[in-house]
């Protein structure tokens, strides 16, 4: 999905502008964990089998990203990346979580415009101006859309 989403915004002429993986990584758990959940009529085992998830994605994340690739070997400043990590994707999915359903109770909305706006305001390091925002809103929202429908299809 972060490739996915990452090669979209190439496509779209934002190739140039860095983004924050860790706001991608985090988006991607958000949908993969939310679409689990809806597709599970077992919430409490969905539930577990999601803090799983979250717990091995942060462990991947803080393993291979953190000390593996940027060679990082201070044990202090790794619990700090671990712990950011862990406090911004458990606040994120909450709050992604409130943009989804303000989407899904509008029965106007054809797509996902407050979940993508919130991932749009969040996921670049310099934050994009109105018409940048406005550029993306609909090409982002397709790919969130597809991606739900494949995650929840697969989890069927």
């Amino acid at each position: 999905m972060v490739s996915d989403i990452s090669r979209l915004l190439a496509d779209k002429g934002f190739g140039q502008k860095p983004i924050d993986i860790v706001e991608a990584l985090v988006f991607a758990m958000f949908i993969i964990a939310d679409t689990y959940s809806l597709a599970k009529p077992e919430k409490d085992q969905a539930k577990e089998v999601i803090q799983g998830f979250y717990d091995d994605m942060q462990s991947y994340f803080i393993n291979q990203v953190i000390i593996e690739d940027h060679k990082i070997t201070d044990a202090t400043e790794i619990q700090s990346v671990s712990d950011k990590f862990h406090d911004l994707s458990r606040s994120r999915f909450v709050q992604y979580g409130e943009k989804f359903k303000q989407d899904i109770s509008d029965p106007m909305a054809l797509s996902c415009p407050a979940t993508v706006s919130y991932l749009l305001d969040n996921l670049f390091i310099q934050p994009l101006n109105n018409e940048e925002k406005i550029l993306l809103m609909g090409a982002v929202s397709d790919k969130v859309l597809y991606f739900w429908a494949g995650c929840v299809q697969n989890f069927k």
